[in-house]
């Protein structure tokens, strides 16, 4: 009988233990717990899931169980996240704040964090480019209000170049985009040229889609950034994000159910920041979320190198994430935005930092 309680004792302990070390693994992905309390404070581009997976992370837990505190500083656009530096570690930005914050401030980054696919072009109804969006004379002339000088501004020439006009061919206004809706909504212009929340906001009002970075072949990265000197100075800190994010996300794409919990926690932020937002939008944002599905893709995604497609650098082969940052670049380039001289400092400056991913990648990582 004492040998047998003795076995049952045993055997409890195992599978106490066996139910500890599973719930670790489920909450750090396996991951080293920092010894000491460390904090990041995260510039959040709010309303776009480019930086989806740090919120889950943070809510699901994964960050406090490796002894990390998240703080948000949050913001509505890339460039006003990278002109407001000294108030984050570590941010999050759309291809326009990836441009500015390393041409305009040396930020560096150091991982791809979506390719935004859902810039996209909205008509009316009775639109003559919704009637036959390969029809020149149905674009030619009309009015589109969108944020100019951003990556919608590139989408909208790819529709144009589609049926032979350019930018000049169209009157283009200067509007923030939940303003450029409002105004579209109320009879204003002829097209309007968003993103994210708010184009499916725009489609849930009844307007037609006729282009947006997918179906017109625009690749626009997201990225994850952060000061060279706080890199070298936090370097196991950023490691542990940039595995944390991604395995977070490869956690979201494994079951329906967490992918329902990653939908609730986009609603949940984005009505917490006072954006215009549902359930139906949150469950597409994250249809529409292109991140990196794992450590090796996310590796890839900055680190892989091969030559300029331009052949314009010939300095050494590109980063990834270099060469899918110029497609944008060489575009701003052509609107007198950026000069040639920038994209030859973007390059030789390599603020595509590839060296976390791949720390990562030589620990293996998984």
């Amino acid at each position: 009988m004492k040998t047998a309680r003795l076995f049952l004792v045993a055997a409890f302990c195992a599978a106490m233990l066996c139910g500890v070390a599973q719930a670790a693994e489920k909450n750090t992905f396996g991951l080293k717990r920092f010894d000491t309390p460390q904090k990041i404070r995260v510039g959040y581009f709010a309303g776009c899931p480019m930086a989806i997976p740090l919120y889950i992370a943070d809510k699901e837990g994964f960050f406090k169980e490796l002894n990390i505190e998240i703080v948000y500083e949050t913001f509505f656009n890339g460039p006003a996240i990278m002109e407001a530096n000294t108030a984050w570690d570590i941010a999050s930005s759309g291809t326009g704040g990836f441009i500015t914050g390393t041409l305009g401030y040396n930020i560096s980054v150091f991982g791809i964090s979506d390719y935004t696919e859902n810039l996209a072009l909205f008509v009316r109804k009775d639109s003559p480019i919704a009637k036959d969006p390969t029809n020149p004379a149905a674009w030619k002339g009309t009015t589109w209000l969108y944020p100019v000088g951003t990556t919608v501004q590139p989408v909208l020439t790819s529709a144009l170049k589609r049926v032979g006009l350019d930018l000049n061919d169209v009157k283009s206004i200067n509007m923030d985009q939940a303003s450029a809706l409002t105004a579209f909504s109320g009879g204003s212009g002829d097209g309007v040229a968003v993103w994210d929340t708010i184009a499916f906001t725009a489609e849930d009002r009844g307007f037609v889609r006729v282009g947006d970075a997918r179906s017109l072949g625009f690749v626009s990265p997201c990225a994850l950034m952060a000061k060279k000197e706080y890199i070298d100075a936090n370097r196991e800190l950023v490691i542990r994000t940039f595995e944390v994010f991604y395995k977070t996300w490869e956690w979201c794409l494994s079951s329906e159910e967490n992918m329902k919990k990653a939908a609730a926690y986009y609603l949940e932020n984005s009505l917490d920041e006072g954006l215009a937002c549902n359930e139906s939008i949150a469950e597409r944002a994250m249809e529409w979320y292109k991140c990196p599905p794992n450590i090796a893709a996310a590796v890839n995604a900055i680190a892989k190198t091969s030559p300029d497609d331009a052949e314009l650098y010939k300095k050494r082969d590109l980063y990834q994430a270099e060469k899918d940052a110029l497609m944008a670049i060489d575009f701003f380039i052509t609107q007198n935005k950026y000069k040639p001289a920038d994209r030859e400092k973007f390059l030789d400056n390599r603020y595509v930092d590839p060296s976390i991913a791949l720390e990562v990648q030589k620990r293996g990582t998984k």
